[in-house]
């Protein structure tokens, strides 16, 4: 297996996105794509999506899984307010994914999500937690770096097995693949299964390459919730590809199909 990895700068609405893309070509010749903020991610990504060609399989079921629906969360950013979630909405996104630390996410919580993902950056704040609750009659579900008593879900924001190990009382665990790393978000999540958690799988400002390797990651552990929307904001990209809901998942490697009501999508040839 031959591999190749370049640093590489994507433009994003946030600013600069800086990361890693990997080409492998197995002896057969199949090739492998992968995309990280840190090369071995990237080329994790690579190897197992060449794997998956080469096998005519979903790569979520060289992961373990089964090809399955997923339905992304909606990721808004502390600049956006509710006229972009509200394009989101319209969409078709049912689960939006709020920073508790926006100014704007009381009003984009009174929109008629279904789901509101509360996003905590730093320590959980009940204040801001119970502002959201009052305001809206979605299901609201705490995404926190650490535990706290709630009322709500709580899904605690995990990199390491010591701190998945150190969870008490939480629902779940939100697993960021970009800051986990590719193979050690598939080992910490079947380790979570283990422990009786829920999990989430959460994308950040990346490629659609690396959002399609964790939608499938997504698939294999039946997260209950995921984000995978973070390509969204980027002006370019490494594959030519429409709005979200005209993301192709389908053909060898790329079986796990993502949808946001009313989209469905067709399987590829």
């Amino acid at each position: 297996m031959t591999a190749e990895t370049r640093r590489l700068t994507l433009n994003a609405a946030a600013g600069p996105v800086t990361g890693y893309l990997c080409r492998v070509h197995t002896p057969d010749g199949t090739p492998g794509l992968g995309f990280g903020y840190d090369p071995t991610t990237a080329h994790e990504m690579a190897i197992l999506d060449a794997e998956a060609r080469s096998e005519g399989l979903p790569l979520t079921e060289i992961l373990g899984g089964e090809p399955r629906t997923l339905q992304s969360a909606l990721r808004l950013h502390p600049e956006d307010g509710p006229r972009e979630a509200q394009h989101g909405l319209t969409a078709g996104y049912t689960t939006a994914r709020i920073p508790a630390d926006t100014p704007h996410a009381t009003a984009i919580s009174t929109l008629d999500f279904d789901t509101i993902l509360l996003d905590f950056p730093d320590h959980p704040n009940e204040r801001t937690l119970e502002e959201i609750r009052a305001a809206t009659d979605a299901e609201v579900i705490a995404l926190t770096p650490r535990e706290f008593d709630a009322d709500v879900p709580v899904y605690v924001k995990v990199r390491t097995e010591d701190e998945l190990h150190a969870l008490d009382a939480a629902d779940g665990v939100a697993l960021t693949v970009q800051r986990v790393g590719f193979l050690d978000t598939i080992l910490l999540g079947r380790k979570a299964r283990e422990q009786g958690l829920k999990i989430a799988i959460l994308t950040e400002l990346e490629s659609a390459v690396s959002v399609k390797a964790a939608a499938h990651l997504a698939g294999a552990l039946n997260a209950e919730i995921c984000d995978l929307s973070g390509h969204l904001p980027l002006y370019e990209d490494l594959e030519s590809l429409g709005y979200a809901p005209e993301l192709e998942l389908t053909g060898p490697g790329r079986e796990v199909r993502v949808h946001h009501d009313p989209y469905e999508l067709a399987e590829a040839p």
